[in-house]
């Protein structure tokens, strides 16, 4: 038998596979030696980032939980802050309406201290005026005094100053009564019945009132008027009101002369124009229009038409511009007296009024 011959070694001789196989071999070993590192660095880096985002996630969580109660918080805020807004709104509506009140308050404070100071200074006024009318009382004498049934005064609206007042009275015999039958009746009694008449005595006490309330600062003069006409108190002159004697003394006269005779109005009015100073405040006490008249003529009566005619008579007599307060009394059977009376006080800026049985 034949031996066989060796072929030669030869690298090149390996095939192609062997080659591959080789080479994926190495790639095999490559990638497990590299594949491990990798786990173990990707392990490593995912626990770090594993516990990074736990962390993360606790932040996260309380992060969250925060913003609620700072979510919470702010609402709350927020609803104080507006109801403060609303209270401060009130509080400064408030405060402008006690700045109203206290402007108010000041102006009615300036008011009173104004009105104050003006009735401070009428107080002074007043009490300046006392002190001189004490003092002038504390030198003078009043005029007269009345009392009666609680003093009593009524409010008559006559006007009682003046510099010259006159007061005259009618003492005609109408003054006896308010009744024809009773005034006829009466002619015939003594005087000392006649002057207890109550209308005699009534028109005495209003003279009485009348001087007790002029200005002590007057001067006075008291009239009586029939068929003829007398000035009573010094027949000359003025008198001082202040001095009450001679006043006095007039009226006690008037108490004790009884009425009589007719009534001549032209007559007082003549003598009033021939007074120096003039009077320029006439109180006039009577019951009814004239009866007679200054010329002489016979006659037994008059009727209500010749009446009216003397006074339209007498008043031009009268100087103009002097007021004149009728103080008319009743009487029967002189319808017209009143108008007529009313006319001479409202021409002359004077008053009438026809008193009650038991003034003054």
């Amino acid at each position: 038998m034949a031996r066989s011959r060796r072929r030669p070694l030869n690298v090149f001789t390996l095939s192609f596979l062997d080659v591959m196989a080789g080479g994926f071999g190495a790639v095999v070993m490559i990638f497990l030696i590299i594949n491990h590192q990798t786990e173990d660095t990707i392990k490593t880096s995912n626990r770090d980032q594993l516990a990074e985002a736990r962390r993360l996630d606790y932040r996260a969580k309380d992060g969250s939980e925060n913003l609620a109660e700072l979510r919470k918080i702010v609402g709350e805020l927020a609803l104080r802050i507006a109801d403060t807004k609303e209270k401060m709104e009130i509080v400064i509506e408030e405060i402008k309406e006690k700045e109203e009140e206290v402007e108010a308050i000041e102006k009615v404070s300036l008011d009173q201290s104004d009105a104050l100071e003006k009735l401070i200074s009428e107080v002074d006024s007043t009490e300046e005026e006392i002190e001189l009318l004490a003092s002038r009382a504390s030198n003078q004498r009043d005029v007269i005094a009345i009392e009666g049934e609680g003093d009593r005064q009524y409010l008559t609206g006559l006007f009682m100053g003046g510099d010259n007042i006159l007061i005259a009275i009618d003492n005609s015999g109408s003054m006896l009564d308010s009744s024809i039958v009773n005034i006829l009746r009466k002619r015939n009694m003594s005087s000392a019945r006649q002057v207890q008449s109550p209308k005699w005595i009534q028109a005495v006490e209003i003279v009485e009132w009348l001087v007790a309330n002029v200005p002590l600062e007057s001067r006075l003069q008291i009239a009586s008027f029939n068929d003829q006409t007398r000035l009573l108190i010094r027949p000359d002159d003025w008198h001082a009101a202040a001095d009450g004697n001679p006043i006095e003394a007039v009226i006690a006269g008037l108490r004790t002369e009884p009425p009589n005779n007719g009534t001549n109005l032209e007559a007082l009015f003549l003598m009033i124009s021939e007074m120096s100073p003039l009077p320029d405040n006439i109180f006039l006490v009577t019951d009814g229009l004239p009866t007679l008249e200054n010329r002489i003529v016979r006659r037994t009566t008059v009727t209500g038409n010749q009446r009216i005619r003397l006074f339209n008579e007498a008043v031009p007599s009268l100087p103009a511009g002097i007021p004149v307060n009728v103080i008319l009394l009743p009487l029967e059977g002189d319808p017209h007296a009143a108008g007529w009376y009313w006319r001479l006080a409202h021409v002359t800026s004077g008053t009438f009024m026809t008193p009650s049985s038991d003034w003054p």
